[in-house]
C-alpha cells in the first residue's frame, strides 16, 4: 500500500477577458456573454469569454522594434 495522497481538486474560477473599447466584435461578445450569464447558460458564457480572448486586437508590444 502506499503512503502518498492526492491533495483534492479545487474550483478556481477564471477571470473574463476584456474586450477592446471601441470593437464591435468585443462589445457583441460581452453583451452575448452578460445575456447568457443572465440565463444561467455557463456553456455560451464560455463561447463568448472564448471569442473575446482569441479575437486579435494590435497592441504596443505586438510590434518588434528594430533599433540599429
Amino acid at each position: 500500500m502506499s503512503d502518498t495522497a492526492t491533495a483534492p481538486a479545487l474550483h478556481v474560477p477564471l477571470l473574463q477577458p476584456v474586450g477592446v473599447e471601441g470593437c464591435p466584435i468585443c462589445a457583441a461578445a460581452t453583451a452575448a456573454r452578460a445575456s447568457a450569464h443572465r440565463l444561467g447558460s455557463t456553456v455560451s458564457e464560455r463561447a463568448a469569454d472564448e471569442t473575446i480572448r482569441q479575437h486579435p486586437h494590435r497592441r504596443s508590444t505586438d510590434r518588434r522594434v528594430t533599433e540599429r
